[in-house]
């Protein structure tokens, strides 16, 4: 069954419906499990980032490093974002993906083995970061790619706000799970789990049939000089994905370093790991929240939800910046993950939108570049923290990011316009 036959024989609502399109989705060959797979693999890399952090705040306290090494953990898309998105568009993604999460199984139980036996040194937290970082980079250029050639053209932007909302989900789900592991059992734990969570997503993944939707490969050798030339193609020639990258970069140095600072600001309000757990997944609470909203509707301008959303996470991090109790700063985090679902679910379908049949994982490829410079930001904002503190660098970014979020709209207003055509490429 294709997707235009579960769309055709999902009852008598229209085919442009809410219900006519999710209840669509779930008959659509291989989406559930590539969904709980998704979901899963998301969970295993927020509660490693948490877990990590955590780790890092318990045994040096310094801001600086723990921005370091999460700026490891979005390192690998600068660095390689172009590579991955050249192999992406010529290997099978399915099988690409399968093989990253079989290489992270063992690398999770080692983590678990040296914190458990009390030898874990911070050294070690480097390479551990930069491996989970590789999936988070295979995750963008194969997976999403893989989403979209699974459920076709006509379900993608529900399949893709549902993939966000997912991501969401297993923020939350990942770092509450790991404040509750590390208080009652402890920290190796934590690891031990995303390890067996791994398992399970690649037992899922391994029963995801071929994409129907999947159109031909990319041909030729593997050149990065050619693919940087047809990137820079595809860029001057889609004015709204340039628009849509710029802000990307603009969020990625601004907003996205706030999450290795959380346990250190939360701090001034409690020592309760799972209390600091619970305030690192507000920002989940309310992209679930949006999510659920932005996946029962018809969106004309997916331009127009990506840059709103953007302000609103900026103002809800601009929130927990300077809030004085733990419950307004659970709020200013709630409201972010808000404009955060919008940022998320929308970016990755602008990148498609753009690209040709054998171009997208090319889109993606420069979008994760793009948000390859999280690591840059992260920095940035780790040392500001160590000389003036978490909150005064997280206000200085957040009123930065809102600036350069208004630059960016005001010069390029062709981002806020009605949809393409579906399939135009050329948007």
């Amino acid at each position: 069954m294709t997707a235009d036959e579960a769309i055709a024989g999902s009852g008598p609502l229209p085919a442009t419906h809410p219900r006519q399109r999710i209840g669509a989705l779930r008959r659509v060959p291989g989406y559930p499990q590539l969904l709980i797979s998704s979901f899963i693999w998301h969970t295993t890399r927020w509660g490693g980032l948490f877990t990590t952090s955590y780790l890092l705040a318990e045994l040096v306290g310094s801001p600086i490093l723990s921005q370091a090494v999460g700026a490891l953990l979005f390192a690998p898309m600068l660095l390689g974002g172009f590579v991955a998105g050249m192999i992406s568009d010529r290997l099978e993604r399915r099988k690409l993906i399968l093989a990253v999460q079989l290489l992270l199984i063992p690398v999770e139980f080692a983590m678990s083995a040296v914190v458990w036996a009390g030898v874990v040194q911070v050294w070690m937290t480097l390479p551990f970061m930069f491996l989970l970082g590789i999936g988070g980079l295979m995750n963008m250029t194969a997976q999403r790619p893989l989403i979209y050639e699974t459920v076709g053209p006509d379900l993608a932007p529900r399949a893709l706000t549902i993939e966000s909302t997912a991501q969401a989900g297993s923020s939350m789900f990942g770092t509450l799970v790991g404040g509750i592991l590390i208080e009652t059992v402890g920290m190796g734990a934590g690891f031990a789990v995303m390890g067996v969570l791994l398992v399970v997503s690649a037992a899922l993944l391994w029963h995801v049939p071929t994409p129907r939707y999947g159109g031909r490969r990319s041909g030729g050798t593997f050149s990065i000089a050619a693919q940087l030339a047809a990137s820079a193609a595809l860029v001057r020639r889609s004015p709204r994905l340039l628009a849509m990258l710029g802000i990307t970069v603009v969020m990625n140095l601004c907003m996205f370093g706030y999450v290795p600072l959380i346990p250190i600001v939360a701090g001034d309000y409690t020592s309760s790991a799972a209390m600091i757990g619970a305030l690192a997944a507000a920002p989940g609470c309310g992209q679930i929240t949006a999510g659920i909203g932005l996946s029962a509707r018809h969106l004309e301008r997916h331009g127009l939800v990506f840059a709103v959303g953007s302000g609103v996470a900026l103002c809800g991090l601009l929130g927990f910046a300077t809030a004085p109790a733990l419950a307004v700063a659970f709020l200013a985090l709630f409201v972010s993950g808000l404009g955060q679902a919008a940022f998320g679910s929308m970016q990755s379908l602008l990148a498609i939108e753009a690209a040709g049949e054998t171009e997208r994982g090319a889109a993606l490829g420069v979008l994760s570049t793009c948000i390859g410079a999280m690591p840059i930001g992260m920095i940035v904002i780790g040392v500001a923290a160590e000389s003036f503190g978490p909150r005064t660098a997280l206000t200085a970014s957040a009123l930065l990011g809102l600036g350069g979020l208004v630059t960016v709209v005001t010069r390029r207003t062709g981002l806020l316009a009605h949809n393409p055509l579906p399939g135009s490429g050329n948007t």
